[in-house]
């Protein structure tokens, strides 16, 4: 009820994916390891400032990843925004390039079920 009355008066639909989204921001916060790679030989890590969290999104194109740039920097309201912003993009074909590269880690939603699955982006 709580989030359907703040959606409300921010004129935005708010769900439980951007909690989610920030929670998992929060955590690669606090355990950077969750958000680095390893090069190919598997001799040095990277660890990745940004956290950029792509979202499985089905779409009637197919499946499409878009990314939400620095959620790090965003509350979850900018997050409910931005999710709002690709879903109608990635609904009408037109993600550009930016929006779905450069993704340090992603987040699907199985869909009835609702469980998030976490993946990391190598």
């Amino acid at each position: 009820a709580l989030m359907k009355q703040v959606g409300k008066e921010h004129k935005i639909k708010l769900t439980f994916m951007p909690l989610l989204i920030k929670a998992a921001s929060q955590a690669m916060a606090d355990f950077p390891m969750i958000n680095a790679h390893v090069n190919a030989d598997c001799t040095a890590i990277t660890y990745k400032a940004a956290h950029n969290i792509g979202v499985a999104t089905d779409t009637p194109h197919g499946l499409m990843v878009p990314n939400i740039k620095n959620v790090q920097n965003l509350s979850i309201l900018d997050i409910a925004g931005e999710l709002d912003r690709l879903k109608t993009l990635s609904e009408n074909n037109k993600l550009s390039t930016d929006d779905v590269t450069g993704g340090t880690f992603s987040l699907s939603n199985v869909g009835a079920v609702g469980v998030p699955t976490l993946h990391q982006c190598w």
